[in-house]
């Protein structure tokens, strides 16, 4: 049976990255991230894509656009990046970011070490090359593809789940490993993004991921006591080396 561990609050708030080196490079990949942004908004050199063909599995995607008049990634981000750093075996030639609306964490990635080529993003709208148009609730990779996976928030705004846990899982690599983090809520909770499961029907919780996910093997699982809007449920799974692919 699952251990389900809970804290209050983010275990990786504050963490220092451990060398004078690593700093400077994390620091430069969120300003490059920016420069890149205001080049796509102010000069128009990048035109803004959007996925025309998204099923009826995704909420929030006129939301989600509406992001891309200003450059405002959120924290959220380190936790999934610090959190898939910080296991030993992790193996950093391959990375697929579901979600990330601006480069900054595939920008990221590459200064925690893993490498620049392995590094995809996918998402509802693009202006970067880095990041591939698409749906996941149905990508256009191939099964095993990435050998880790980072799903921050994105899982939020599914109205099918079940579909885009399933193809994450397909196009995880035996023996990777998979970062989840969801927003956490009580009940009582008024969305205001049109189309987002209302919080009972939500998935948010542990146990919840877990069943979500029967096929991997939880490594770390956070899960806060005290929700909030700014409240999170941070967890890790990793797929069996023996997984066959589908």
């Amino acid at each position: 049976m699952r251990e389900v561990l809970q804290v209050s609050v983010s275990p990786y708030q504050g963490v220092v990255l451990p060398t004078t080196r690593s700093r400077l490079l994390f620091a430069l990949a969120w300003q490059w991230g920016l420069i890149r942004f205001n080049w796509f908004v102010r000069i128009g050199r990048n035109p803004l894509k959007s996925y025309s063909d998204i099923n009826e599995g995704t909420a929030g995607v006129k939301y989600s656009k509406n992001y891309f008049r200003r450059y405002s990634p959120d924290a959220r981000i380190f936790w999934n990046l610090f959190l898939l750093a910080s296991i030993p075996d992790v193996q950093k030639d391959s990375l697929l970011v579901i979600g990330p609306r601006y480069e900054t964490e595939l920008l990221v990635a590459r200064s925690l070490g893993f490498r620049s080529q392995g590094i995809r993003g996918l998402d509802t709208h693009s202006y970067s090359p880095l990041i591939d148009v698409g749906d996941m609730h149905a990508m256009a990779y191939e099964s095993g593809s990435f050998r880790n996976i980072i799903c921050g928030w994105t899982l939020s705004y599914s109205v099918r789940p079940e579909i885009a846990a399933a193809e994450m899982n397909r196009v995880l690599a035996p023996g990777g490993y998979l970062i989840v983090s969801v927003q956490k809520v009580a009940q009582d909770f008024e969305e205001t993004i049109e189309g987002v499961l209302r919080p009972s029907a939500r998935i948010q919780t542990l146990a919840s991921l877990d069943a979500l996910f029967p096929h991997l093997d939880r490594v770390a699982g956070f899960e806060p006591k005290k929700v909030g809007q700014s409240s999170h449920t941070l967890v890790a799974y990793r797929k069996s080396a023996e997984a066959e692919l589908n």
